[in-house]
Order: C-alpha cells, then sequence, then structure tokens
C-alpha cells in the first residue's frame, strides 16, 4: 500500500509539471504575438497638434503629458487693395509713434512711379513738450503718376508718399469727369511740423512724423482754381461743379482707404480751409457732417 502511494504521488507531480510546462508556452506565445506597451520615459511622447481630430482608440492615455506645442501662427491678413494705405487694425490704435517702417520703400515708391529725394528727419524728442517727433524713413516727393506738380515739394513719410500717388489718381479721375481737364498742380499748407493736435492739446500730430498733408487749392490745366475755402460746400448734395469735384475727392479718400484720416470743413473750423490727410494708426472720417 505504501508503495502504491509512492507510485500515485510521482505520477501527480508529473502531471503538474506537464500544466504549468503548458501554461508558461501559451503565454510566452501571446507576449510574442502582442505589441510592446512599453514607454520611454526618456524623452516626451510626439506633440498633438492643435485642432487634431479626435482619437478613436481605445488605449489608455500616455502616463506623460503632451509636450507644450507652440501656438498657431496668426493668419495672414488679406491682400491689401491697390492703392488703400490706411491704417484698418484695430488693435494699435493707442499706439502713439512714429510710423513703422515700409518694407522696399524705393522699390515701393518706383512701382508707384514716384519721383523722390532721398530725406532724413531724426527721431527725437522735443524738450518743451516732451513729444516724440521725426520718422525714420521719410523722402521729398518730386511727382507722382498723376504729374501734378506742388506749391513745395512735400517732405513725407514712404507710406504717405505711396498715399500721395494713389491719392493723385482719384483727383484726375474726378477732375476729368467735372471739369474736362486735369489737374496740374495742388497748393499745400505743410507737411512736417512737431506739434500736438491744435484742436486736441495732448494729442500728437501725425504732422510731428511728416505723416500728414494739408491740402488747401487745386489748379487745373485751364487755369481754373478750385479752394477748399472758397469751394467746399456743406450743402448735401454740392450746388457747383467745384463743390462737387472736393466733395468727390474727399470721400473717395476716405472711403477707399486711401488715408486714415480725412478731415474737410464738415469736421470743424480748424479745417475750413484745407483738407487734412493722414495715416495714423486709428481712423476718422471727416467727410461727412459730425455729430
Amino acid at each position: 500500500m505504501t508503495r502504491l502511494f509512492a507510485i500515485l504521488e510521482s505520477v501527480d507531480r508529473l502531471r503538474r509539471a506537464v500544466v504549468f510546462v503548458g501554461v508558461t508556452s501559451i503565454g510566452a506565445s501571446i507576449a510574442a504575438c502582442e505589441p510592446s506597451r512599453a514607454v520611454d520615459h526618456r524623452s516626451p511622447p510626439p506633440a498633438v497638434a492643435r485642432n487634431a481630430p479626435p482619437s478613436t482608440t481605445n488605449e489608455p492615455a500616455a502616463s506623460n503629458p503632451p509636450a507644450a506645442t507652440e501656438p498657431p501662427a496668426s493668419p495672414q491678413p488679406p491682400p491689401r487693395r491697390p492703392g488703400a494705405f490706411a491704417n484698418v487694425d484695430p488693435n494699435d490704435d493707442g499706439i502713439v509713434a512714429p510710423p513703422d517702417l515700409v518694407p522696399d520703400c524705393e522699390g515701393e515708391l518706383a512701382r508707384a512711379n514716384v519721383k523722390f529725394r532721398a530725406a532724413a528727419l531724426a527721431v527725437h524728442e522735443q524738450k518743451k513738450s516732451k513729444i516724440v517727433c521725426g520718422a525714420p524713413q521719410v523722402v521729398v516727393y518730386v511727382s507722382g503718376p498723376g504729374k501734378i506738380a506742388y506749391s513745395s515739394p512735400p517732405l513725407l513719410t514712404c507710406g504717405m508718399a505711396l498715399a500721395l500717388a494713389s491719392f493723385e489718381k482719384l483727383v484726375q479721375e474726378e477732375a476729368r469727369a467735372t471739369f474736362g481737364a486735369p489737374v496740374v498742380r495742388i497748393d499745400h499748407l505743410g507737411t512736417y511740423n512737431c506739434r500736438e493736435m491744435a484742436a486736441y492739446p495732448g494729442w500728437v500730430s501725425e504732422h510731428s512724423y511728416a505723416n500728414a498733408i494739408d491740402v488747401a487749392r487745386f489748379v487745373l490745366a485751364n487755369g481754373k482754381t478750385i479752394e477748399v475755402e472758397r469751394d467746399f460746400d456743406l450743402q448735401d448734395p454740392p450746388r457747383k461743379p467745384s463743390g462737387v469735384f472736393l466733395r468727390a475727392v474727399s470721400r473717395r479718400a476716405n472711403d477707399e482707404d486711401v488715408f486714415s484720416h480725412v478731415l474737410t470743413p464738415y469736421f470743424d473750423a480748424h479745417h475750413k480751409n484745407h483738407f487734412h490727410l493722414d495715416l495714423a494708426r486709428y481712423r476718422t472720417d471727416g467727410t461727412r457732417p459730425q455729430g
């Protein structure tokens, strides 16, 4: 009997060994067929792109958070309409400073058919008022695409010179449409003047940067003159051709975004005798009744 028990115990040990070997072999086979889930913690997992579609996998999330990604680049603004130079960005309205540089200024002026002379107007702080004046990129405007002479060659920022070239084109279109003759001269009251605004003390004028021009008179090829002080008509519609012309060129300069500011006698008494044209960072339409 004792011998029988010994034999049975040996058989049982053998059966257990066979089962253990079988289970171990099956487990090894399963492990060999399954992809490894091990995570290498020496480097972060690939960053997830912003706005990527949601994952469809049922895998658990990685223990490490995704690496920080760079914020997406701001979308590029739409191309500027040819001839428009007004500032249309509402986010920089509070900046009081000389205008930004125009990339490839000389090339842009040449393509706009502007003849000019290089000039310098150092950026500086006025001792008395402490306002900053001057601009880093100015030219003397000799002539433009409209073939218009000026009472004196305007000293202007590059941006204003380009805008003035655009203004000449619409001036000639309106002069020919209204009078059948082109404008041959524009008389202006100045461009650069380091000062605050006449009507708003504490506000720096764009004249302080040579970023403005005050236009007072247009002279036609037939000798006729159109003066802002004499001919601008507050009546709507204007009663005379000169008033029609002045209304058209001022409103087109504003509505077609040629300049940021177009101030006329409609705006206030300080502009009863001229159009103020500039490229400020903020916008004002002074070509219509105020208030």
